[in-house]
């Protein structure tokens, strides 16, 4: 038989509830009839009463996170493995508006390392030291909802912009308990903790640790997104390592220096 998944507020619920009988089958049991019995009834029903509005005023999680992780999974490992088949081994490279004339963020795969802002509009570009493949992030449908529903201003402050990328994963995706940020000179690592959708983002490294950097999921996507668009800097996909013991992700990104926004000038290779 098959249990339902139940949220934190019913399982406690049911602490509460056992809780209660506990107290009252100790009052019961020993039948004082004092003072202290009373107090041990009258907590009991302190605990069945907030059980029952916990039990009434949550709801189960409605979906479960093990099947849902898994959406974006065969996406990118294809997307993965056809850049492969096309020679294509570069890490990703996150674009930020202007660049190149592009009114929005797009990311490039380049064939080895990359020389040149490829030309805006071209999927497939053959440009020497540009060669490669250039996408829609797979985090830009997320990215657009987030910004029109939470009217999301990207900070170009560093701090700023890394207490975004946190409050991103911990408040508005609830996909992590606490997403911890650092830097190391040009190097950013974002790690969740207790990450709902690592069963997805395990599938992913499993395949190939390089499928997460040539094609990033969703999630590291977005957050490549903010970092770029923060920076207005090409950000690069470094790696990432999800750890299962403790359900913990760490994503680390790469902020190139800064370049003219121009196609024929040369980008610093990551």
């Amino acid at each position: 038989m098959k249990f339902p998944r139940l949220n934190p507020y019913y399982s406690g619920s049911f602490v509460l509830i056992i809780a209660a009988a506990v107290q009252l089958a100790v009052a019961i049991l020993t039948d004082r009839r004092d003072l202290t019995s009373a107090g041990l009834v009258i907590s009991a029903s302190i605990c069945l009463i907030t059980a029952v509005f916990l039990a009434i005023l949550s709801t189960s999680e409605p979906l479960d996170t093990r099947y849902v992780s898994r959406l974006p999974v065969q996406g990118c490992i294809n997307l993965c493995r056809t850049a492969a088949d096309l020679g294509i081994q570069g890490s990703a490279h996150f674009i930020p508006p202007g660049s190149g004339g592009r009114s929005r963020t797009l990311q490039f795969i380049p064939v080895a390392d990359l020389e040149d802002i490829p030309a805006a509009g071209d999927t497939f570009s053959y440009t020497p030291g540009s060669a490669g493949l250039q996408l829609e992030p797979s985090g830009a449908p997320l990215y657009a909802e987030i910004r029109n529903r939470q009217n999301m201003v990207i900070p170009r402050d560093l701090p700023a912009l890394l207490s975004l990328v946190r409050e991103i994963g911990e408040d508005v995706l609830e996909i992590s308990d606490a997403v911890v940020t650092g830097t190391d000179g040009d190097m950013v690592s974002v790690t969740m903790k207790n990450y709902r959708l690592i069963e997805g983002c395990a599938a992913i490294h499993a395949e190939s640790p390089k499928c997460c950097t040539t094609y990033p999921c969703p999630v590291c996507s977005l957050f490549a997104t903010v970092l770029a668009e923060g920076q207005e800097k090409i950000v690069t996909m470094g790696r990432c390592t999800p750890n299962a013991k403790d359900r913990s992700v760490t994503a680390v990104f790469t902020v190139l220096p800064g370049q003219d926004r121009q196609p024929e000038m040369k980008v610093p290779v990551a």
